[in-house]
């Protein structure tokens, strides 16, 4: 067992609450909503050793997502948690009696009702409410952040820096950033990199540090800040600032999806170029080739999800002026 298995072993829904008392907003860290993306647990972890004894603004909380999952090495143990977040799903938890969840509903009650007590504390006193919600990839390439189309969620990706996604949210049901946005809260995901490069930890604490500088809760010139920046400027590289799904594979039941070899995220796609082969029964097989040109968006290369890829096109980055 590596120190990071150890670690995952014996972590707490709760990774660590930074408050000192002082005006600010709520900043929910989120991390882990997926079992086999353990770089932004990784990230968290480092950020509140260094928050620790820090004059903070605003309070900020670190929660894992699924529990079950991250210690599985696992997406999710039967249903993807960051697909539960729907009004159905919500009420479902009012009627259910607890014994009778499964292992992924059960992680979806605890940490709904741990981001709902959060929340409802923060409302009631004024503050304002920040999601930043960090995943990785099974693909290569570029970091990014997804965003609603909304001010402070495009002000916070600019001041991350990674390439800005649109559109991504409204292609799949059900995830946290939504939720989170339908409530009235500035939401944001950010992506680190591939899941188990030893560089997606490094990219998702440099964006965290900078959302909390951007929202005003470290202190003025904190030291890591242009460190922060520059790295992020490295993993960017030249993959365009601001882009927009135009294109969305999805996986039907049952179908046996494999990606090509080489893709990566940002990679450039010609209109009919083969991408993927799909086996929807024993003696079919096809070739899946990109129905429009632009940049190839998360390639799957895992055995579970329910997308195989995006697309997406450049949109002028003054988009998030």
């Amino acid at each position: 067992m590596d120190s990071q298995e150890a670690a995952f072993d014996g972590l707490e829904r709760v990774i660590g609450i930074e408050d000192e008392g002082r005006p600010g907003p709520l900043v929910l860290l989120v991390a882990g909503l997926h079992g086999n993306a353990p770089g932004g647990v990784a990230a968290l972890l480092q950020l509140f050793d260094e928050l620790d004894g820090m004059e903070t603004a605003g309070r900020v909380v670190g929660l894992a997502g699924n529990l079950g999952a991250l210690r599985a090495r696992k997406r999710h143990l039967g249903v993807d948690l960051n697909r539960m977040w729907t009004a159905d799903n919500i009420r479902a938890l009012g009627v259910r009696p607890p014994k009778d969840d499964l292992p992924d509903e059960a992680e979806f009650r605890a940490l709904f009702l741990t981001v709902e007590a959060e929340r409802a504390a923060a409302v009631a006193i004024g503050r304002d409410v920040v999601l930043v919600d960090l995943h990785s990839t099974s693909g290569s390439g570029s970091g990014f952040s997804v965003l609603p189309d909304a001010v402070p969620a495009r002000r916070l990706a600019r001041a991350i820096g990674l390439p800005a996604v649109l559109g991504l949210e409204d292609r799949i049901e059900g995830p946290m950033l939504t939720w989170c946005a339908s409530q009235g809260d500035t939401a944001i995901v950010v992506e680190g990199g591939q899941h188990d490069a030893p560089s997606t930890r490094t990219v998702l604490h440099a964006a965290t540090l900078l959302a909390l500088d951007h929202l005003g809760v470290l202190p003025e010139n904190h030291a890591g800040i242009e460190d922060a920046r520059r790295l992020i400027d490295r993993t960017r590289g030249d993959a365009p600032r601001v882009v927009e799904i135009n294109h969305t594979h999805h996986i039907p039941r049952g179908e046996r999806f494999t990606m090509d070899p080489g893709w990566f995220n940002f990679r450039p796609v010609r209109r009919g170029e083969p991408l993927a082969y799909a086996v929807p029964s024993p003696d079919v097989e096809r070739v899946v080739a990109s129905p429009a040109a632009g940049y190839m968006l998360m390639p799957l290369y895992q055995e579970i999800g329910e997308e195989g890829f995006f697309l997406c096109r450049r949109v002028s980055r003054t988009w998030l002026l």
